[in-house]
């Protein structure tokens, strides 16, 4: 994981001549706070200690191995202690920093390979504070090298460690962040969006344990798994996805016969962000709405003539922007108005029903 290293306090210590349990305890009666790194031929990790805990661990096995965090983790690198052919270095990290890392460990992204050239960086943060979103964005430059990661603690900004190809990663603080984003946005750049999924309690090593009460682990609250393609809207809202979700799954079939494959949808995920400003339920950026392989997730809230609005006006801006690359002929208009209405005459009944009749009819227009 990308973080810096901190101040080096040893480096490249053989295992041979260290005893890494009583390293361990001198860090604790110090109220050592840093990291632990190990490196053995086929096993490599880091310990995270604050103020001489060991709280949490990534660890390793071989080049592309699979990375395991925690307690297992833990346990795995004290286990090599008794071997002969490996390097230990030690580095002092602020507890905060200690911690900011440690918590980041265990975590889900949300979002991967998000572009500047269709996501409204600033308006994402914006609604990832609204949310009290707890981890860490990871920003990439064009050729995919890591830029920096911001980290946030609900919702808010509080460090960011930005990296350049000359040097380790390095604590830019907190007052580097604006900048750093805004150059972010006028360069160009790609961004993945993670998730903390606990925090990380302090593990106490059994030699700790004999002499302290075990401390209780705070549980985390569970966060719902989302299930695509269920509403979560007003119930107007949620009658009309299949009604836009055939409208559109017809449109993207047509569309991409007569240009290329992801031509529509690439062209309507950028109608939703120039329409985000009046529907904000439908920004793409924002995790309520999504289409994708002809099937509509939408877990936000809206009303139905709302909703219908916004989807009929977005399916207009992307018609008009792709229009340039579709046949001269007369008979395409033709045929998509054909399969337009009769997505729109199936649904007809719920239509009338929510009133949205006249809104959909525009798109005929």
């Amino acid at each position: 994981m990308f973080f810096p290293r901190g101040e080096v306090v040893h480096r490249n210590l053989s295992s041979a001549y260290t005893d890494l349990p009583a390293l361990l305890s001198t860090l604790k009666s110090e109220g050592f706070s840093g990291t632990l790194e190990v490196e053995f031929p086929e096993h490599k990790g880091v310990l995270f200690i604050r103020s001489g805990e060991v709280i949490n661990a990534e660890a390793g096995t071989g080049g592309d191995s699979k990375r395991t965090t925690g307690p297992d983790a833990i346990r795995a690198l004290l286990a090599l202690s008794h071997q002969k052919d490996g390097v230990i270095s030690l580095y002092q990290l602020a507890p905060d920093r200690v911690t900011l890392i440690a918590n980041s460990l265990q975590h889900e992204i949300l979002f991967k390979g998000l572009s500047t050239d269709f996501t409204r960086l600033d308006r994402l943060l914006i609604k990832l504070r609204e949310e009290k979103h707890d981890g860490f964005v990871e920003i990439l430059s064009k050729g995919h090298q890591v830029l920096g990661v911001l980290y946030l603690e609900e919702g808010e900004p509080v460090e960011i460690f930005t990296n350049s190809s000359d040097s380790e990663p390095s604590m830019a603080g907190k007052k580097s962040i604006p900048v750093f984003v805004e150059n972010a946005i006028r360069q160009g750049a790609l961004f993945n969006v993670y998730r903390t999924l606990s925090k990380t309690p302090k593990v106490k090593l059994e030699s700790q344990k004999k002499r302290e009460e075990p401390q209780k682990k705070r549980e985390e609250p569970v966060r719902p798994k989302e299930e695509p393609p269920r509403a979560r809207g007003p119930e107007g809202a949620r009658e009309l996805i299949p009604v836009f979700q055939e409208i559109l799954s017809k449109t993207e079939r047509l569309v991409d016969g007569v240009t290329k494959k992801g031509t529509f949808l690439k062209t309507f995920k950028q109608s939703l962000i120039e329409h985000a400003e009046a529907f904000d339920f439908l920004d793409p950026f924002a995790g309520e709405f999504d289409y994708k392989d002809g099937i509509i997730r939408f877990v936000g809230e809206a009303r139905e003539k709302d909703f219908a609005r916004g989807m009929v006006e977005s399916i207009h801006t992307a018609l008009a922007h792709i229009e340039g690359q579709l046949p001269k002929d007369r008979m395409f208009p033709v045929r998509l108005r054909a399969e337009i209405e009769s997505a729109v005459e199936r649904h007809r009944g719920v239509m009338k029903r929510l009133g949205v009749e006249g809104i959909i009819s525009e798109l005929f227009v």
